[in-house]
């Protein structure tokens, strides 16, 4: 019998023993939250990677290592530029994407692969939307519209003119298909109302060794690529494709200001994280690059871009307009790569 009053004894105490126990994993909980909250406070506790998505030695890779060297100094903790070339940009913002979301792997963000390559593409590992979180828009810049130092066209004006008085004559090159150059060119047939003919090189160098042979009557790609030719006597600028004037060639006019009012194809990077990073990490991100870009010393270096410094709500708004400009511009002139 006395096996029976003692397991009776139990059945009847255990709902006190629950309670107990909630109580006690309450308390414990409530220990660990000053020490989550340190831990958030400590970001980052160690190595953050940049994930870039072209070669190094570009001014991608500039704007990356910038970053990291800046954000490393204001961190105290290393931050390594990872460089993932291929596909237009692809492979790397396909890896980039799957990564935890914990703030340790930072995407370098641009045109290509964020705005561009999501229209032109129908199969791609990633989701620019769904898969990325933006977080600080870093950089903007121009394409320049350059003709070799004997070229008849002085001006826009002439080159529209010409175009339209002889279609499909023209040719433009471009350091490839779905390139900043190459859409900016595309573009401006669109709101020109011209027909002139892309021509996809290998890189800018290639590019410029045909407009100087003469076969090639224009080119159009990066004015930071470009703007030493035109410096050095070789080439005339007839205008950039930023809505402001590049302090790299400051005679030269927008092609805002040459009567295609509103008119803007600039190259751009900046800052992602895979989805689901906390909004707090990624705001603290977004104070912390934009600390880094607002130095005169990070501007200093990156003369030719345009540094901006926005929330991440603002760099959302306008990767998702630059996403409906490309894609609306590639399924208009039918330009599918896959």
């Amino acid at each position: 019998m006395e096996p029976r009053k003692t397991s009776a004894f139990y059945m009847h105490a255990r709902p006190w023993a629950k309670r107990a126990m909630a109580v006690a994993m309450g308390v414990s909980a409530l220990a660990m939250m000053p020490s989550l909250a340190q831990a958030a406070a400590r970001y980052p506790s160690r190595p953050v990677t940049i994930v870039v998505p072209f070669t190094a030695g570009g001014f991608s890779d500039t704007v990356a290592r910038l970053l990291a060297k800046g954000l490393g100094d204001k961190w105290g903790q290393s931050v390594i530029v990872d460089n993932r070339p291929g596909a237009g940009g692809d492979i790397a913002a396909a890896y980039a994407a799957k990564m935890p979301a914990d703030g340790y792997t930072l995407f370098l963000a641009n045109v290509a692969t964020n705005a561009i390559n999501p229209g032109i593409h129908k199969r791609l590992a990633f989701d620019v939307k769904k898969d990325f979180t933006p977080v600080a828009l870093v950089v903007k810049t121009a394409n320049l519209l350059l003709v070799a130092a004997n070229s008849p066209f002085k001006s826009v004006s002439d080159l529209v003119a010409a175009a339209k008085a002889k279609p499909g004559t023209i040719n433009f090159g471009t350091a490839g298909v779905g390139t900043s150059g190459h859409m900016a060119g595309e573009l401006f047939n669109s709101v020109a109302g011209i027909k002139m003919l892309a021509v996809p090189y290998k890189g800018t160098p290639q590019a410029f060794t045909d407009l100087m042979n003469g076969n090639l009557q224009l080119q159009i790609d990066n004015i930071i690529s470009l703007s030493p030719q035109v410096k050095a006597g070789r080439a005339r600028a007839l205008a950039v494709t930023s809505m402001e004037r590049s302090p790299l060639l400051p005679d030269v006019p927008t092609l805002d200001e040459s009567g295609f009012k509103g008119f803007e194809a600039t190259s751009w990077f900046g800052i992602a994280v895979p989805s689901g990073v906390p909004k707090e990490l990624v705001a603290q991100l977004n104070r912390d690059i934009n600390s880094v870009t607002a130095a005169p010393d990070f501007k200093a270096k990156l003369v030719g871009g345009e540094v901006v410094e926005e929330t991440p709500e603002a760099f959302k708004q306008f990767q998702d307009k630059e996403l409906e400009k490309w894609s609306h511009l590639a399924k208009a002139i039918h330009l599918q790569l896959d």
